[in-house]
C-alpha cells in the first residue's frame, strides 16, 4: 500500500492506495484557515499544513487497523509556488506566502522588466513568470521584511515542507522548481543569472534547496514519524512535487496529445509535451518539468469554483441547489456577462483587477442569470488560455477534467460546449493525492511511472460531455461579447 498526500489551498487529503486492488482503500481530510486581505496577501501558517496532515493522515490510518504495516511509501502533492521560508535552525520565519497571493505584483513586474520582459524571461529560462510564482515573493521579503530576508537559510514550497516534516531531509524536485521563476526549464538547473539578478548578497543562492532525482527516494521516514503513526521506519519518501504535476500523473496525461483540466478554487489546463519547445507557446504559457520527464505547458487562472462558490454563498444555497439553476438557467444567461475576476488575475496578468457584471437590466437581474454567468465566465477566460496554449500545436480533442467542477454535469455540458472539446472525468476524485501515491509506487521499484499511470488511471464515463453544435455556435458569440468586456474594461 501507498500513501498520497495532497496539501493544497483549502486543505490536506490523505488517501492509502492498494496497487493490487488498483483502488483508494482509506482517506482523510483537514481543512486549512487562510490569511485573505484586501491587497492581494493570501497566506498560511506552515503550521497549519502539518496539523491538518496529522488529521488526515491518522484518519486514513485508523481505518486500516495491521494494514498499516504493508505501507511502503509515501508520496506528497502541494500548492505550487509558495514560498516557505527557514532560518539556520531549520525553523520557519514567517507565515508562507502562497501562489495566489498578488501583494508582490509590483515587484513580479520589476522582475520581468530587469530580465529583458517577457522575451528576455523566456529565452533565459525557457518560461514566463507570472504573478503568483516564488520569485516575487523573495522580492518582496527583500524589500519589505529585509531582517527577515537576511535570515534565510532554506527557501522552498510547500510541499517540500511536508516532506521535511516527514523524513527531516531538505529538497525540492525540478517540477516543484521549474514554478519558482529562478529554475531553467531546459538545463533542469537553478538559474544562476536569475538568482544573482535577484540578490547579489549571496542569501538566496545559499538558500537553494538540493534537487531530487526523479525516481528515487529522498529517503525514509523519520523514527517520530513512524512511531507517531505506526509505520515501519523503512516507508520511503519521494521527491513528490506541485500540484499540477501530480494531478498530471493521477490523470494519466503523461504521453503527447493529451491533457486535462482541473476545475478547482483556480483553474487550470495541463498539457502533456515530450520535447520543450518554448517558441511554440505564447509567453502567457507556463511551462513547467513534468513528473515523469517532458513537460507541461500550462495556463492557469486564479478565478474559477472560487467564483461560482461566491455566488453559491451569495444566495445561500447548497450545491445541490446551486446545480439546480445552472441546469434550468438558459445558455448567455439572457446577455449577463461577467469578468469573473474577485481575486485578480494571472491569465490575462492582471493582479490588480476586480470583477465586473455586465448586461443587468431590472428584468436579467435574477440569481439564475447570475449564476449562469458565473459559470460561463470561468470557461471563456479557460477557453481563451487554452486557444492560446494551442495555436500551434494543434487542438486538443478530449480533455479528462478533474476538481470540484468535475463533479457537475451542468459545468461539464457548459465546459464542453464552450470549448467545442469532449469532456470526461477520471474515476479517482483525488488527482492530486494518487498522482502522489504512483510517484510512491515507482520509488518503490513498482515500475515505470508513465506505465504505471496507463494501468492505475482509469477514465469515468458518467462523468461524460460532449459538445453540443448547437450550443457550441450560439456561445461562440457570446464569448466574443465576454471578450468585448473584458477589452473595454482592462484592454485586453
Amino acid at each position: 500500500m501507498y500513501i498520497g498526500i495532497d496539501c493544497g489551498t483549502q486543505g490536506t487529503k490523505v488517501i492509502v492506495y492498494d496497487d493490487k486492488a488498483k483502488e483508494i482503500v482509506s482517506d482523510g481530510y483537514e481543512k486549512h484557515d487562510l490569511v485573505a486581505l484586501e491587497n492581494g496577501r493570501r497566506e498560511q501558517d506552515p503550521q497549519w499544513w502539518i496539523t491538518a496532515l496529522d488529521t488526515a493522515l491518522h484518519q486514513a490510518l485508523d481505518g486500516l487497523g495491521e494494514g498499516r504495516n504493508k505501507i511502503r511509501a509515501i508520496g506528497v502533492s502541494g500548492q505550487q509556488h509558495g514560498l516557505v521560508v527557514l532560518d539556520d535552525r531549520n525553523d520557519v520565519i514567517r507565515p508562507a506566502k502562497l501562489w495566489n497571493d498578488t501583494e508582490t505584483a509590483r515587484e513580479n513586474a520589476h522582475l520581468i522588466e530587469a530580465l529583458g520582459g517577457e522575451q528576455g524571461t523566456i529565452e533565459k529560462i525557457g518560461t514566463s513568470i507570472p504573478v503568483g510564482y516564488t520569485a516575487s515573493k523573495l522580492l518582496w521579503m527583500k524589500k519589505h521584511e529585509p531582517e527577515l530576508f537576511t535570515r534565510i537559510a532554506v527557501a522552498f514550497n510547500p510541499k517540500d515542507y511536508i516532506n521535511y516534516y516527514l523524513s527531516g531531509i531538505l529538497a525540492t524536485d525540478i517540477g516543484s522548481a521549474s514554478g519558482t521563476g529562478y529554475f531553467n526549464v531546459n538545463t533542469l538547473e537553478w538559474s544562476d543569472e536569475v538568482v544573482s539578478l535577484m540578490d547579489s548578497s549571496g542569501v538566496l543562492k545559499k538558500a537553494l534547496p538540493s534537487l531530487a532525482a526523479d525516481g528515487e527516494p529522498i529517503g525514509t521516514i523519520t523514527k517520530e514519524i513512524a512511531k507517531r503513526y505506526g509505520l515501519n521506519e523503512s516507508v520511503l519518501v519521494s521527491p513528490g512535487s506541485g500540484d499540477n504535476m501530480m494531478a498530471s500523473l493521477g490523470t494519466g496525461t503523461v504521453e503527447d496529445g493529451t491533457a486535462a483540466m482541473t476545475l478547482g478554487t483556480s483553474g487550470v489546463i495541463n498539457m502533456y509535451s515530450s520535447t520543450n519547445r518554448p517558441f511554440f507557446f505564447d509567453p502567457i504559457t507556463q511551462i513547467q518539468c513534468a513528473g515523469n520527464g517532458g513537460w507541461i505547458p500550462s495556463v492557469m487562472t486564479m478565478n474559477a469554483t472560487s467564483t461560482s462558490t461566491a455566488y453559491q454563498e451569495l444566495f445561500s444555497l447548497s450545491v445541490k441547489e446551486f446545480d439546480k439553476y445552472l441546469e434550468t438557467s438558459v445558455p448567455g444567461a439572457e446577455g449577463v456577462v461577467m469578468v469573473p475576476f474577485l481575486n485578480g488575475e494571472r491569465m490575462p496578468a492582471l493582479p490588480g483587477s476586480k470583477g465586473v457584471v455586465a448586461g443587468l437590466t431590472f428584468k436579467t437581474l435574477t440569481p439564475e442569470n447570475l449564476i449562469r454567468a458565473s459559470a460561463e465566465s470561468v470557461i471563456f477566460n479557460l477557453r481563451w488560455g487554452r486557444d492560446l496554449l494551442t495555436k500551434n500545436t494543434g487542438a486538443i480533442e478530449v480533455m479528462k477534467i478533474t476538481g470540484g467542477g468535475s463533479n457537475s454535469a451542468p459545468w461539464r455540458q457548459i465546459t464542453a460546449d464552450i470549448m467545442n472539446t469532449e469532456i470526461i472525468g477520471v474515476t479517482s476524485k483525488e488527482s492530486g493525492s494518487l498522482g502522489a501515491a504512483l510517484q510512491a509506487m515507482w520509488v518503490d521499484g513498482q515500475g515505470d511511472i508513465t506505465q504505471l499511470c496507463k494501468d492505475h488511471v482509469e477514465l469515468d464515463y458518467s462523468k461524460h460531455a460532449t459538445p453540443n453544435p448547437e450550443a457550441t455556435e450560439y456561445y461562440n458569440g457570446v464569448y466574443e461579447s465576454y471578450l468585448d468586456v473584458r477589452m473595454k474594461m482592462y484592454g485586453i
